[in-house]
């Protein structure tokens, strides 16, 4: 009788591993052109081991549920899974694991998209045409914000600016989402930036914004591998310097991302 042994086991499941990982690189080259051509296949290939980790973590084990959730994690950000802001998907993740785990996945990817027609409108004028302008604009407005340190007796005037910027560069996701979570977002801002050491008004309404229109876990999501290179950076001692590199490299990104969307990656 024939008797595979742990390292025979151990080959095959890595082989298996590696032929579905070619598969989602093919997959999401044609769904996520843009995602593939800014980040590399390299990375790429992370964010597939990172999201195919999560998938089955839920119970979501079937190819064409991983595939569905790589599909969300490039729509929603990276911890989509566990963004507060999307309660929607920690409910339908929440549900028995062996359970129908087509039927969630299918409901978590329509619970998605019913989402993201509502709050797409941030990003496109009335014929659909992506807008750049806004962002841009409001870069330079976070830019311009006062550098003095964050504080109880200020911190009103914090969350009083945050929520008018979020409620103006993004209506429609706060009307998706609610505009009673925004003051929650203030404190999430905050908190985050002070474990960077970051404890200016700019930099922590920066962080606010970043959470609120990227995800809770911008700052450990691989689909942004620039973001936690640059935040635990030692060789940047200055809080306020790396504020400043959130911007300039933020602004390079973006226009890279713009780039692309103009050239119709394929």
């Amino acid at each position: 009788m024939f008797v595979l042994q742990e390292a025979q086991f151990r080959a095959i499941e890595q082989e298996l591993k590696l032929e579905f990982e070619n598969r989602a690189w093919l997959h999401l080259q044609r769904w996520s052109p843009q995602h593939c051509a800014l980040l590399g296949e390299k990375q790429m290939r992370q964010v597939i081991r990172y999201g195919w980790e999560k998938a089955n973590r839920y119970g979501l084990s079937p190819e064409c549920c991983v595939l569905s959730f790589l599909d969300l994690m490039c729509l929603l950000g990276g911890g989509f899974d566990v963004d507060p802001l999307l309660p929607w998907a920690a409910e339908i993740l929440a549900e028995p694991a062996g359970i129908d785990p087509v039927g969630r996945g299918d409901r978590l990817h329509e619970a998605a998209w019913k989402y993201m027609e509502c709050a797409i409108r941030d990003y496109r004028d009335a014929q659909g045409k992506p807008v750049t302008e806004n962002i841009v604009v409001l870069f330079r407005e976070l830019r311009a914000q006062p550098q003095a340190f964050l504080g109880r007796e200020n911190f009103g005037t914090y969350s009083s600016a945050l929520e008018n910027l979020i409620s103006r560069y993004f209506p429609a996701k706060c009307a998706c989402v609610g505009y009673d979570r925004l003051p929650e977002v203030a404190v999430a801002g905050a908190r985050k930036a002070r474990e960077y050491g970051i404890t200016s008004v700019r930099g922590s309404l920066f962080f606010g914004v970043l959470m609120f229109s990227l995800g809770r876990q911008f700052d450990d999501d691989p689909l942004l591998p620039w973001v936690p290179k640059l935040l635990r950076d030692p060789s940047i001692t200055d809080p306020e310097q790396r504020v400043e590199r959130l911007f300039t490299q933020g602004a390079a990104e973006l226009r890279r991302w713009w780039d692309l969307s103009e050239k119709g990656t394929h």
